[in-house]
């Protein structure tokens, strides 16, 4: 039977993550003056029920406003999005749910594209609703880069695993159109979406591992077999969810929640520094963990990115990081003289404190995050993030003329919007 390092060598995609290859070091870039990606829910409803996800847990779903991101909601986000002094490097129109659910998906694409407030558009789906038709629009309207999941390599596993009955050869055919459409049409629509296929490796035998390579390697451009990571609060990532797996695999093949000594569970997370989610709703929340928006920093709708991003850098003090993070009040007002929620957040990640967070505490994101590790460089992030980054005098006359400050145009900080447009992925 052939192994994985077999069939990586004959198949046309790339075995590899999708992040950029010559990315450089986040420790090199911070502090950032704009978040380098965002992700942008488009629907946080889903039509799979994923064991491992929260879409399959009844008591965590009714804590969440169920919705579908309306256009007037996302055009506020772009024109957000646009008061930054540089584009950002990506946005993932992906959150929660199934973005496709959302009939305006498309028009999203297209729309962010045109308005050249981010390097590259990506999306995440399940590839269950991609119609032909469907497949076309989003190619035309621009998308750079794609990232379809699998969850099973027939109907059956598919059933287990999303608890929908599906034909997974219709999974298969949809993929395959729409890498050979984009593929074909390339040059006419001036671009070539980036498809990137993936697979979670820990629930599934090796043998399936090397099959689902042979099965998607030469309809994709890059394809991955990625593990398994707890980032839900009350989520279990259970060893029992494993299919096909021999006793000697199972014994082998570590699953974050359960076997939690395999991964440190200490380390700071590197998302709090570069990126921010908005809901479906138009909440904002620092990471994708939050799907119950429990950390929420503000709402599109009464506050802006900027706002959020640049307070936090304006009150990563003494005189704030000494107050430990409130876990009542999570809705923070971000206008003058409040504290700022993102930079207590920042804070107590620096200082050890993560798991004073009911979101952070069970995320097993930092341990895994290799390729953005910020752990070995404490000492840095300290005087960074833990020292005033002006005279306390500049300090507050900086907070108190807040308004003034973000009301700049676009090119007023280029030296810092340079180095982020070099920056991660």
């Amino acid at each position: 039977m052939p192994n994985i390092e077999d069939v990586t060598n004959r198949i046309k995609a790339e075995f590899r993550q999708p992040y950029s290859k010559d990315r450089k070091p986040l420790i090199e870039l911070l502090p950032l003056h704009q978040p380098l990606t965002m992700y942008i829910d488009p629907s946080n409803i889903c039509n799979f029920k994923c064991s491992f996800c929260f879409q399959s847990n009844t008591n965590a779903k009714k804590e969440m406003y169920l919705t579908q991101m309306s256009l007037e909601t996302f055009t506020t986000i772009l024109k957000q999005l646009a008061e930054f002094d540089n584009p950002i490097k990506m946005i993932h129109l992906h959150g929660f749910g199934e973005p496709l659910l959302n009939p305006h998906f498309p028009l999203f694409v297209k729309l962010a594209k045109e308005s050249k407030v981010s390097e590259r558009i990506a999306t995440t789906s399940n590839a269950s609703l991609l119609t032909r038709d469907l497949s076309r629009a989003i190619i035309e309207s621009g998308l750079d880069q794609i990232h379809f999941s699998i969850y099973g390599l027939n109907d059956e596993s598919y059933k287990i695993f999303s608890k929908k009955s599906l034909r997974f050869s219709q999974i298969v055919e949809n993929i395959k159109y729409f890498y050979e459409h984009k593929t074909l049409y390339a040059k006419e629509y001036g671009h070539n979406c980036h498809v990137h296929i993936k697979m979670n490796k820990d629930y599934f035998s090796s043998q399936d591992q090397v099959r689902f390579l042979e099965l998607f390697g030469n309809y994709a451009d890059s394809i991955y077999l990625d593990g398994v990571a707890n980032i839900w609060p009350g989520i279990d990532v259970s060893d029992s969810l494993r299919l096909n797996l021999s006793l000697e695999e199972k014994e082998s093949t570590t699953v974050s929640h359960q076997y939690g000594h395999s991964f440190k569970h200490g380390a700071l997370c590197p998302i709090v520094f570069y990126q921010l989610l908005v809901h479906s709703n138009g909440d904002i929340s620092p990471c994708c963990a939050d799907f119950q928006a429990k950390m929420t920093l503000g709402n599109v709708a009464n506050t802006t990115l900027k706002e959020i991003w640049q307070q936090a850098l304006l009150q990563n003090t003494r005189s704030t990081i000494n107050n430990a993070p409130s876990t009542k009040n999570t809705h923070v007002n971000t206008g003058g003289g409040s504290k700022s929620k993102l930079a207590l957040l920042r804070a107590s990640h620096i200082k050890g404190q993560k798991n004073s967070l009911p979101v952070c505490a069970v995320c097993s994101y930092p341990d895994q995050a290799a390729t953005t590790s910020l752990q070995e460089h404490i000492h840095k992030l300290k005087s960074l993030y833990l020292f005033p980054l002006e005279s306390p005098k500049q300090s507050l006359h900086a907070s108190n003329d807040l308004q003034t400050t973000q009301s700049c145009s676009r090119n007023t900080d280029n030296n810092h919007a340079d180095s982020t447009n070099k920056g991660i992925s």
